[in-house]
């Protein structure tokens, strides 16, 4: 007669999942130990930068992360476990704000979103986006967030914001191809292969420029365009365009690492 199967014991299952939480701590624990010791390296060699965040190396560690994940563990879950590390980690090496108008920190839904992705750093609200960007050049290790749909282009070309540009968008895991909010700061841009630059124009860009816009929206009276690549003025294809179509003004609002497209 077959022996029916051993049938496992609820408390055993319980024990090892105890027993997995409890090397996931240890994890944890190691990977902010050596989160130290890269700050302390940067400060022995004296290479602490004025922002801690860096967005490129951030992007290609949740993509790889999320690559891996795949099947296995929703990519949802996989993006708040490592964003929260990642956030602690940030807030380790230095304290930094978000600042914004009163009326994004207003929005539950914006607040989600930097929440999600920045963690526990305070915000800081200003009576609109010309202020906090004014507080953002006068305080270099921190990042200011602008609602897409917001006035904040006038006060980004009126000098506000100083030298920082944007550096992010949110939502990174993104249905749409059009973001919500718009990251500024001072982080060095750095290429990660799937990256995107942000312009900003007087008018459309000509039908026949290539690359094409991955997503033109109006900001006031002017036009915000995403282009696919890790572009820049000096060089082809945006010198050319600049020099050919001196009426749209172009100016660089900025390189950041893409989103990461979901599927619902």
């Amino acid at each position: 007669m077959e022996q029916p199967q051993h049938q496992e014991n609820l408390d055993e299952i319980r024990r090892e999942i105890d027993r997995i939480d409890d090397g996931i701590l240890k994890l944890i624990a190691a990977r902010l130990d050596v989160v130290e010791r890269v700050r302390a390296h940067k400060a022995q060699n004296a290479s602490l930068s004025a922002s801690p965040i860096r967005p490129g190396r951030e992007a290609q560690i949740l993509r790889r992360l999320l690559d891996q994940a795949e099947g296995a563990v929703p990519a949802d879950l996989c993006f708040r476990i490592w964003r929260a590390l990642i956030a602690a980690a940030t807030l380790k090496q230095a304290p930094i704000r978000i600042h914004g108008s009163a009326a994004l920190f207003a929005s539950a839904a914006a607040q989600t979103l930097l929440r999600e992705y920045f963690g526990a750093i305070a915000f800081a609200d200003h009576p609109g986006e010309a202020v906090a960007f004014e507080a953002l050049s006068q305080n270099p290790g921190d990042v200011a967030a602008v609602a897409l749909d917001s006035p904040w282009a006038k006060a980004w070309l009126e000098g506000h914001a100083g030298g920082a540009q944007v550096i992010g968008v949110l939502p990174f895991l993104a249905t749409s191809p059009i973001p919500r909010l718009l990251i500024f700061g001072h982080a060095a841009p750095e290429p990660t292969g799937a990256d995107e630059t942000l312009v900003l124009t007087d008018g459309q860009l000509p039908r026949d420029f290539a690359p094409q816009p991955l997503w033109q929206i109006k900001a006031g009276s002017l036009q915000l365009t995403s282009l696919p690549g890790f572009l820049t003025e000096h060089n082809a294809p945006l010198v050319g365009l600049a020099r050919s179509n001196g009426s749209l003004a172009l100016q660089v609002l900025g390189r950041y690492p893409s989103p990461v497209e979901i599927r619902t």
